[in-house]
C-alpha cells in the first residue's frame, strides 16, 4: 500500500537553513545556546538562506550575526531535512565546515541566543543538540577533507 501523504493547511515552500561546523585547534566545536519557552538546547551557528544569497554568503553572515565570528567556507558535509508530522514545517538542512578567520567571540543579539561557546568535542555525544546530528559531526570530521559533497556552485548561465 502506497504511503499516504500529507497536505499542508498551506502552499509554501521547505526552509533552507545552512548549519556550520567550526572546529578550533583545541579539538573544540562552537555552538550556540537557544531558549524557546522553558526548552534550553545547542545548535550549529547557522541560520535561514536568504533569497539571491550563496549558501557560503549565509554561513559567514549567520556566524557574524550569532557568534561575532568571522568563518571562512571550507567544504560541505552533509545535508538532512526535517519535517514535523503534520507537515506544517518542513526544514531543509545543509551543514558545512568552516575555520575562523577573525572576530571575537560574543553573543549575538537575537532573542532565541542564551550562549555561545566552544566546548570540548568528545562532549558533543553526551549534549542534546538539535537537529539531532551530533554522531554525524564527529563521523564526518573524522573522515577528513575527501569525502563531502561535491558543490557545483551556481549554475545560472
Amino acid at each position: 500500500m502506497p504511503k499516504k501523504r500529507f497536505k499542508p493547511k498551506k502552499k509554501t515552500i521547505p526552509t533552507t537553513r545552512i548549519s556550520v561546523v567550526v572546529v578550533n585547534k583545541e579539538d573544540k566545536i562552537l555552538l550556540v545556546r537557544h531558549k524557546k519557552g522553558s526548552q534550553r538546547y545547542w545548535v550549529l551557528p547557522g541560520g535561514r538562506l536568504e533569497y539571491g544569497e550563496t549558501f557560503e554568503e549565509c554561513a559567514v553572515r549567520e556566524v557574524k550575526e550569532e557568534t561575532g565570528l568571522e568563518v571562512q567556507f571550507e567544504r560541505f558535509l552533509f545535508l538532512s531535512e526535517a519535517i514535523a508530522p503534520d507537515r506544517t514545517r518542513h526544514i531543509v538542512n545543509i551543514f558545512i565546515k568552516a575555520k575562523v578567520t577573525g572576530g571575537t567571540l560574543q553573543l549575538g543579539d537575537e532573542p532565541v541566543l542564551v550562549g555561545v561557546d566552544f566546548i570540548p568535542l568528545e562532549e558533543l555525544r553526551k549534549l542534546t543538540l538539535f537537529p539531532p546530528v551530533n554522531d554525524e559531526i564527529i563521523d564526518s570530521l573524522s573522515r577528513g577533507s575527501e569525502d563531502g559533497i561535491k558543490y557545483l556552485g551556481n549554475l545560472w548561465v
